[in-house]
């Protein structure tokens, strides 16, 4: 794995209520994008970033974890978080280590209590964040409840980005209304590949009324696109996605997706928009922090010129390693091996084996851009 500069970085939550299928996203979204090796399964207990003995009986996540995935020239940390309320001091970790977030919602079973709870962590921290309509192709799915719980219990300012072509068994592709293309999938597709296909004639009436929703609430952020708009001027696939991606971080739009990530269905153009619509630590406001030990408050900006800060926001203890740190570098680079100072032990301390994780391996890399996380 190469060491990726802070433009490069995409630092992700993925966040929502117990078994609304955030772990199963991870490990397809890692695994499409050819970091990990397997396809794993919770229900098998392969999953990559539920690898722990209790997770693996329990079948769900009790700590959070880190998957990479290389996607577009850049570098996803994908943070994947326990949903149930017992954990919840894992997801709020995750948000405040992360740039953004994908709030993963049931087909089945809708908007939950954790992810009412999740949302609120994202609130106060303001990260921009886009949705994912996991479980597609579960018996009872109903994309159209989901959108609308969405929007009456979370937030007015969801607008779908994709529909899904069949629902339940029948899900077997997903329109896309940047693309205006249907992304159909063939039974045993193994890594998120499709055929892409006119919009069926069944759906071009949805697809019509959705695509003309899009571009009117993404030109609704930007005066001179609306102006454009009202004017009867088409607006492009490219400036649509700046400026959905300058609403996100203004918390103005909240996209939404959907698909299947036992199936892998909708991976890949999830992948593609987190790289597009997440910001880059650098696009993020600079951090305020206060100076260990004193009252004095700093600006941290995500540079590599400046001097060396990193939180830690995990620790766990392993059996024959002993505690492995997970943190976020906020300004400065890291090189393996080098001294660094740890303040709350008043102590210099050398970074040995420096890594990034991807579920239980560990990748020794030579070094760690401003934003980044490691361990």
């Amino acid at each position: 794995m190469r060491v990726y500069k802070t433009s490069e970085i995409r630092n992700v939550a993925v966040v929502g209520h117990g078994a609304s299928g955030k772990t199963s996203l991870v490990d397809a979204l890692a695994f499409v994008a050819g970091t990990s090796k397997r396809h794993g399964s919770v229900k098998d207990g392969t999953a990559l970033t539920d690898y722990t003995p209790d997770e693996i009986e329990r079948k769900y996540s009790i700590n959070l974890a880190l998957a990479v995935a290389e996607w577009m020239d850049a570098k996803l940390n994908l943070i994947d978080t326990p949903g149930y309320l017992d954990f919840t001091g894992e997801a709020l970790a995750a948000v405040y280590a992360a740039d953004g977030a994908v709030v993963v919602v049931s087909a089945t079973g809708g908007v939950e209590v954790g992810t009412e709870k999740v949302w609120d962590y994202c609130e106060q921290r303001e990260v921009p964040r886009l949705f994912f309509v996991s479980l597609m192709d579960k018996e009872h799915a109903d994309f159209e409840k989901v959108y609308t719980q969405v929007k009456e219990r979370l937030t007015p300012k969801v607008i779908p980005v994709e529909i899904p072509v069949g629902e339940g068994p029948e899900f077997h592709g997903i329109i896309n209304l940047f693309s205006k293309q249907c992304h159909l999938y063939k039974k045993g597709t193994k890594a998120g590949e499709y055929e892409e296909v006119d919009v069926p004639p069944e759906y071009r009436d949805r697809f019509e009324r959705y695509s003309k929703e899009l571009i009117e609430r993404i030109a609704e952020t930007d005066d001179t696109l609306l102006e454009r708009y009202l004017g009867g001027e088409e607006i492009g696939r490219d400036e649509a996605i700046a400026a959905m991606k300058a609403g996100m971080l203004k918390g103005e739009l909240f996209p939404l997706f959907c698909g299947a990530a036992e199936l892998t269905y909708g991976t890949r153009a999830l992948l593609s928009k987190l790289v597009e619509l997440i910001p880059a630590p650098h696009e993020r406001p600079p951090v305020e922090a206060q100076r260990w030990g004193s009252a004095e408050r700093v600006t941290l900006k995500p540079e590599d010129e400046g001097r060396f800060v990193a939180q830690v926001f995990k620790t766990i203890s392993e059996p024959h390693v002993g505690d492995v740190t997970f943190f976020r570098v906020y300004s400065g680079r890291v090189k393996n091996g080098q001294d660094v100072y740890n303040a709350p032990r008043e102590a210099v301390e050398k970074l040995n084996h420096l890594c990034v994780t991807v579920g239980k391996d560990r990748v020794e890399i030579p070094e760690l851009h401003a934003g980044d996380i490691g361990v």
